[in-house]
């Protein structure tokens, strides 16, 4: 059996189409999720991966958000 050096270049350009193809769908993702808002969910665990900091500041920011006002005692009715 004879290896065709063009079945390699075939080879070589469909996998790396199929690199550029997944990291335009992250890219893509990633930019629809910042639109809608769900950002964390979705991202979260690249950003922790590539940004820990910004991902610690993003936790931070969420608890804050999600704590509730103290209730008034009743005296102070």
């Amino acid at each position: 059996m004879e290896v065709r050096p063009i079945g390699d270049i075939w080879i070589l350009l469909v996998s790396m189409g199929l690199v550029v193809g997944f990291l335009g769908l992250l890219a893509w993702a990633s930019a629809r999720s910042r639109r809608r808002g769900i950002g964390a969910s979705m991202m979260g665990p690249f950003e922790e991966m590539y940004h820990p900091a910004a991902a610690q500041s993003h936790v931070e920011l969420r608890l804050q958000t999600e704590r509730k006002k103290p209730l008034p005692s009743p005296e102070d009715l």
